[in-house]
């Protein structure tokens, strides 16, 4: 299946990413007003999947660049 425009996978390598990845998500709903969002979990998969979809294209856009940022922060760290 192909991403819709408002889908961002996101593949976490591991328990200290997930846990990451939970924190960011929280912040991030709470600072654009708690919008509608899915977030599909499936673990069976290689690398933790998650799909991650909104309703609004530009804020899926918004939270994919955002957590690409903030990734690449973590790993520098």
């Amino acid at each position: 299946m192909v991403p819709t425009p408002a889908e961002t996978e996101v593949r976490l390598t591991g328990p200290e990413e997930a846990d990451r990845f939970s924190r960011f998500l929280h912040g991030f709903l709470s600072s654009n007003g708690f919008p509608f969002v899915i977030v599909h979990d499936t673990p069976e998969l290689l690398g933790q999947l998650r799909k991650v979809v909104f309703e609004d294209i530009g804020l899926s856009r918004k939270f994919a660049s955002e957590w690409l940022n903030q990734r690449g922060t973590a790993g520098a760290a």
